[in-house]
């Protein structure tokens, strides 16, 4: 299983599984230093999935800084998803949950933890950016901050 295959079952997962009414996959933004594999909004909470296809990947990923100082995440819940027996439970960073992957279905290994301090503000840069997508393709209008200036004062505010 490819990476990108992994990545399409997490947003099944948090769709279907988890009722996230909102998921993003593998979305850049200049904006943001982590890039979720997958995430998904639901009742003001984000559920993160990092999804990994070598155990190369797995350790190289350990190592960086928004793992290890756990507030600089995005994700008050947090998942690696990984083929079955790829990753040990007693491997995974504090509070942070397994997705085993087998055949055609996907398993939790170990459930994640609530996280209550998250990088929120890159959670919300990564959705102005969908929103921002979403204007140039669609009937979307978004309002700049320029333009919410001139609003302010034609109201007298």
């Amino acid at each position: 299983m490819n990476h990108k295959e992994l990545a399409k079952r997490a947003v099944g997962w948090l769709k279907n599984n988890q009722k996230c009414m909102v998921v993003i996959n593998e979305l850049t933004s200049t904006h943001v230093s982590e890039r979720p594999d997958a995430i998904g909004f639901k009742g003001g909470m984000s559920i993160l999935i990092e999804c990994k296809c070598s155990r190369a990947d797995f350790l190289r990923d350990k190592k960086k800084h928004f793992r290890r100082d756990l507030e600089d995440g995005m994700g008050n819940m947090r998942y690696y998803m990984a083929p079955v027996r790829m990753i040990r439970v007693d491997e995974l960073p504090p509070m942070w949950g397994l997705l085993e992957v087998y055949d055609s279905t996907i398993r939790i290994k170990q459930k994640g933890e609530f996280f209550c301090e998250t990088n929120k503000t890159g959670e919300v840069a990564l959705l102005t950016s969908v929103i921002r997508r979403l204007e140039i393709s669609t009937a979307v209008f978004v309002r700049y901050e320029d333009d919410n200036k001139s609003l302010h004062e034609s109201c007298g505010s």
